[in-house]
């Protein structure tokens, strides 16, 4: 199928899979947590998991949730979810307690697949979310762990009990999964992505590396993220390649790992790319099959993506993208001549318009829209959210809620979000949510979140807290307070007391650029404090 003046030959998910597992048979394909799978049994065994998830009964469109660190059976549940007319819906394995229930809930899950680590903390919320059935993957494949709710079942019993029923007919619009995201206001959103949308994903993947048939992608990103999903895995795989996934990143081990496994193509995202360059020098710095890297390194230090390209000698290629827009590689700077996030080398329209929407001339900053040129390229809203999805898509464009710039090349300069969103090493998070939980802390009258800069790049998460009169708080009860109601990469690392909260004149709304302005010397910070309790317990 020509599109656009591109090759495309696939339309769903299932396409994909019968073609590569005809095409390669027995060759590994990917590598998740140490577990190889073949071509073929990516495909055989994502059928058995499909025909079996529609022996339970489920209505077409009903939700099958993952909860897990990398590993084979996540993708499985992707596949066989999305092969039997389901929606996969990928949480993120650092969620606990109301985190854990709203993300549940808004998405109607009626499976839920989790790790050992995972079903625990199912466990802890089990009776406040909807009614699900629960299979639990092993490493080894034993037993389900003693303290998993009662009623899990192993994930073995998916694949035993699949047949050989024939699959519903998908379509290249229906969903390939729900991603849920940053948005512009309150708690993440759904993005509601087709199965298309990853097909082209891929197919962008291997213009954007010029990778060939045979190489090797090496990836630490978690697999309920869009990036890992597209870079880390739906390239490789529409690009007839091999990838290499790990269950955890290790600073220490990264270059490591990259030579054991020889690989062509690695994704370094973010903070990682920064604690790896943190790492003692080596001889062996050099000594690896690496000939490109992803690079997303906005918020960094700005030494660092030099230092990453001059210590290892690997160019990279940096990227723009966000999940609403489709995930990853949205626009990408192949030549590499300059610092910007490169063009969309005709997969999309960009835009860059003022407050009211009009377009701005180049060279000045305002708010990125994007339009596709392809159809299913886009999410096709937030789940079961019109409203929120009609704030995003007006004027037949995509309001991405970021600011940049266009040059007079058409190049894309990312400048940062416009929303209330900080981005923590390499995770989105809500002002808004956190600031909800701190300010439900007994004795708090009032509380603001801002993002603040990190030694490592990104931000760190800093709360003000304004409290009641004559209340006796101190920050580690705040700190306390946050345990197990939002995740540990949410809970904020500086506390710092405040009278009163600054405003702007106009309309009274938190002024959150001077907050972010204020030092973090009378603060209190989490890190610092744990750090000497640690050496005070080791003298």
């Amino acid at each position: 199928m020509l599109l656009n003046g591109r090759n495309i030959p696939w339309k769903t998910l299932g396409d994909v899979l019968t073609d590569k597992a005809a095409k390669h048979g027995d060759k590994v394909f990917a590598v998740i947590d140490g577990v190889s799978i073949t071509y073929n049994e990516l495909e055989y065994r994502s059928r058995r998991v499909a025909t079996a998830l529609m022996g339970l009964g489920l209505a077409p469109g009903e939700r099958v949730a993952t909860f897990m660190l990398n590993a084979v059976e996540q993708i499985l549940t992707w596949f066989g979810s999305v092969r039997a007319g389901y929606v996969w819906v990928p949480l993120n394995a650092g969620l606990v307690g109301d985190d854990l229930k709203y993300t549940l809930a808004n998405s109607g899950a009626r499976v839920l697949v989790a790790d050992e680590e995972c079903a625990v903390k199912f466990a802890a919320v089990r009776n406040q979310v909807q009614a699900l059935s629960l299979y639990v993957t092993t490493r080894g494949g034993g037993a389900v762990p003693a303290d998993s709710p009662a009623d899990a079942i192993p994930f073995s019993r998916l694949e035993e009990s699949g047949d050989g029923r024939a699959l519903p007919v998908t379509r290249p619009q229906d969903p390939g999964a729900v991603l849920y995201t940053g948005g512009t206001t309150g708690l993440p959103k759904g993005a509601v992505l087709p199965q298309f949308s990853f097909i082209l994903a891929g197919v962008r993947y291997g213009e954007s590396f010029s990778v060939k048939a045979g190489e090797v992608h090496y990836s630490t990103m978690p697999l309920f993220h869009a990036g890992a999903l597209q870079w880390g895995f739906m390239g490789p795989l529409v690009c007839d390649m091999t990838t290499v996934v790990d269950r955890r990143f290790s600073a220490s081990r990264y270059f490591e790992r990259v030579r054991e496994v020889k690989a062509n193509v690695i994704d370094p995202l973010g903070v990682m790319m920064t604690m790896v360059c943190l790492q003692p020098a080596s001889a062996l710095d050099r000594e690896h099959q690496v000939r490109i890297a992803v690079g997303a390194t906005h918020g960094l230090p700005p030494d660092i993506p030099a230092e990453f390209t001059r210590r290892f000698g690997i160019p990279l290629v940096l990227v723009y993208g966000l999940s609403e827009g489709g995930g990853a590689l949205l626009t990408t700077n192949r030549d590499q001549k300059d610092e910007s996030n490169g063009e969309p080398h005709g997969w999309m329209d960009i835009r860059i318009v003022d407050e009211k929407g009009f377009p701005l001339p180049s060279g000045e900053t305002g708010r990125i829209i994007l339009r596709p040129n392809f159809p299913f390229m886009f999410m096709t809203g937030y789940f079961e959210d019109p409203v929120r999805t009609a704030q995003v898509y007006k004027d037949y464009w995509l309001h991405t809620g970021d600011l940049g710039l266009l040059d007079k090349n058409g190049k894309l300069y990312f400048i940062g979000r416009e929303a209330h969103w900080l981005r923590r090493r390499g995770e989105n998070i809500s002002a808004v949510e956190v600031e909800t939980v701190v300010a439900a802390c007994p004795g708090v009258r009032e509380a603001a979140v801002v993002a603040v800069p990190s030694e490592l790049g990104e931000d760190e998460v800093k709360a003000f807290v304004v409290p009641e009169t004559g209340a006796q708080l101190d920050p580690s009860s705040i700190v306390k307070w946050c345990k197990g109601k939002i995740a540990a990469f949410k809970i904020p690392r500086f506390v710092e007391f405040i009278e009163q909260l600054p405003r702007s004149v106009t309309k009274m709304e938190v002024d959150r650029a001077s907050l972010r302005k204020r030092p973090n010397d009378g603060a209190f910070d989490r890190e610092r404090k744990t750090q000497q309790e640690s050496r005070k317990n080791q003298t």
